[in-house]
């Protein structure tokens, strides 16, 4: 299954295989566990509203040092909500009043991460100044956190288990974090999973926010192969790469965006849809060089993006993709 490979394989994980969700949820003996135990651990990571314009670099940066995104979703906190997060933190009163400040002042974005000692090295980079960065690092990850505005962006777990009790926090069904979409003059645009396995997350977000567009929702998901036929629905019997379109969408981790246009008299779907480019990517390789399917896609079934090609289904993919999933 070329779709799989040894590093969507730790205890957390969730696999689709034909179609099909599979939870792992241990090691099958000791032998297994004490060789990968030490091995892609799990991390949190929390953007602030101050760096999502430089989602993308960051996102390169984290994919480039060999981090993977298993979840992710962008929010809006409350006072309450920040004071419930920050409750077993052992932070100071000035610490935490001006974290508060910054969660207050817009969206921020939760990710977690999964790395070989994935805890310890965004803790470390975090905390160092450019002069003090051990050479070990990786140096994507040196070049990034060398920067302060990245410093000051980001919030970290210190520890395995605060790392699992964040994760929790965020990511629990039962949270009642407020999601960020906006459904008015919006489209949706979805990063299909073989452009996250092969590590264009990061650059696909910053073709996006560098042309005229900005996020306003986003959110990971492992959608069940019922959820793929149902979101594509509109395109059974239409086109023929239906069901490979399904199976592509099962694969993985896809990541759901709200796009909008920077400049409020441009029309949000037309706009997005003329820069995806068209459904074939060798087409929009001769004819639209600069799109995203052109740079990024490599047939009908992989062209990297997924966006709205109705006006009048904008909402109704916004509102399955980011409400009725949830």
């Amino acid at each position: 299954m070329p779709e799989l490979s040894e590093r969507d394989f730790f205890v957390g994980s969730k696999i689709n295989i034909f179609g099909r969700q599979f939870d792992i949820v241990d090691y099958g003996d000791e032998i297994t566990k004490n060789t990968l135990a030490k091995f892609r651990k799990k991390t949190f990571v929390l953007l602030k509203n101050s760096i999502l314009p430089h989602l993308g670099t960051v996102l390169c940066a984290l994919i480039e040092s060999n981090f993977s995104v298993s979840k992710a979703i962008m929010v809006q906190f409350t006072a309450e909500q920040i004071k419930d997060f920050l409750v077993e933190k052992n932070k100071g009163d000035v610490q935490t009043s001006v974290l508060m400040n910054q969660l207050l002042s817009g969206p921020s974005i939760g990710f977690e991460f999964i790395a070989d000692n994935a805890v310890e090295k965004i803790k470390y980079c975090q905390s160092q100044s450019k002069e003090c960065m051990n050479e070990d690092m990786p140096a994507a990850l040196r070049s990034l956190f060398e920067r302060e505005d990245v410093r000051n962006g980001v919030y970290c777990s210190q520890t395995d288990e605060d790392a699992l009790r964040d994760s929790n926090f965020f990511f629990d069904s039962k949270s009642s974090l407020q999601i960020t979409v906006k459904l008015k003059n919006s489209t949706l645009a979805v990063i299909k999973p073989h452009a996250i396995k092969e590590g264009n997350l990061g650059r696909i977000i910053s073709e996006i926010t560098s042309n005229g567009f900005k996020i306003t929702a986003l959110r990971m998901h492992l959608l069940e192969r019922v959820n793929c036929e149902e979101f594509y629905e509109v395109y059974r019997g239409i086109v023929p790469e239906y069901i490979p379109m399904v199976a592509q969408l099962a694969s993985g981790v896809c990541m759901a965006l709200e796009i909008m246009c920077t400049d409020p008299n441009k029309s949000s779907y037309e706009e997005f849809r003329n820069f995806c480019g068209p459904s074939d990517p060798e087409i929009a390789k001769l004819l639209r060089p600069h799109t995203l399917r052109a740079k990024y896609g490599s047939s009908k079934t992989l062209n990297a993006v997924h966006c709205t090609d109705l006006p009048d289904d904008t909402v109704l993919e916004l509102q399955y993709l980011f409400k009725i999933l949830d």
